[in-house]
């Protein structure tokens, strides 16, 4: 019954419109809805329900994009429209910490670090299967910890401080990445600060950045709730020199493969759903 449900939400694409869609039929109302940021996401978390009754989604809309947003919007409407649906989310905490203004919404629940990435580089499991792939998987690993945490804080900044920089196209640590030297460019951390407070629009100036991270005592935080996960990948790989064999999507498969059902139940994630699935009758971890 759940395998011709998982086939028949295929269409339509819109994850909002596919749930809701499923939820007329009486299969689709004794499902247990998961909603995820993105694929990335879904390979993780898979792993870790019963298959026979939940369906973990990516948080596509109707324009193709996804995000914590979606996840947030996507399970606040369709328990708007249908209350009785047995659907949470699951996003990436990244800055929720150091924001005092989020409150988060009801049946959404958040990674115990920054990000997924980050929740699962934490666990000894995967760290002692890099290690197993990555000779110098240590040595590398520390080398990139500073550099995330810096890119770390300006996000921090920014997101306090609404300051709207756009960090995608724009800054971030790869590209202040010398490939002729293979490491960081010289003045790296003086660069990127000038052009957050280029790309701030007047809003802060170079001092500031130093000021918020001492105000703030950033530097005393964990890594793991500071350095974003996609950050810490790709400057992984890029100081592993054979992007190849260590691609960003290389080393994401191989830590959510090596990540266990032992490490997810030790989380305060694991715990909050399972609280969850209690309250709400149903059964929907491993």
């Amino acid at each position: 019954m759940l395998l011709s449900l998982r086939n028949t939400i295929q269409e339509p694409s819109c994850t909002l419109s596919a749930i809701l869609q499923a939820l007329k039929s009486p299969a689709g109302q004794r499902v247990v809805w998961v909603v995820v940021e993105a694929e990335e996401d879904v390979a993780v978390y898979e792993k870790f329900v019963l298959v026979d009754s939940t369906i973990v989604k990516t948080s596509v809309d109707e324009t193709g994009r996804m995000g914590y947003a979606n996840v947030q919007t996507i399970v606040r409407d369709i328990k708007k429209e249908d209350p009785k649906a047995h659907i949470i989310g699951i996003r990436d905490a990244d800055y929720a910490l150091y924001n005092d203004k989020y409150v988060v919404p009801e049946n959404i629940f958040l990674t115990d670090h920054r990000d997924v990435e980050m929740m699962l580089l934490e666990a000894e499991s995967v760290k002692q299967a890099l290690r197993a792939w990555m000779p110098s998987y240590d040595e590398v690993f520390a080398r990139c910890i500073p550099i995330c945490r810096y890119f770390g804080y300006l996000r921090i900044y920014n997101e306090l401080a609404n300051l709207s920089v756009r960090f995608h196209d724009n800054l971030s640590p790869n590209k202040y990445w010398d490939y002729q030297k293979q490491a960081m460019k010289v003045g790296w951390e003086q660069d990127s600060t000038t052009q957050f407070a280029v790309l701030s629009n007047g809003k802060c100036v170079e001092e500031d950045v130093k000021a918020f991270i001492i105000t703030h005592k950033l530097e005393e935080e964990s890594l793991y709730d500071v350095c974003r996960g996609h950050d810490m990948l790709k400057l992984l790989s890029l100081n592993l020199i054979d992007v190849q064999t260590y691609s960003t999507p290389c080393i994401m498969t191989k830590i959510t493969d090596a990540y266990s059902l032992s490490d997810f139940k030790a989380t305060r994630l694991y715990k909050s759903i399972f609280n969850w699935q209690i309250a709400e009758g149903v059964i929907a971890l491993l």
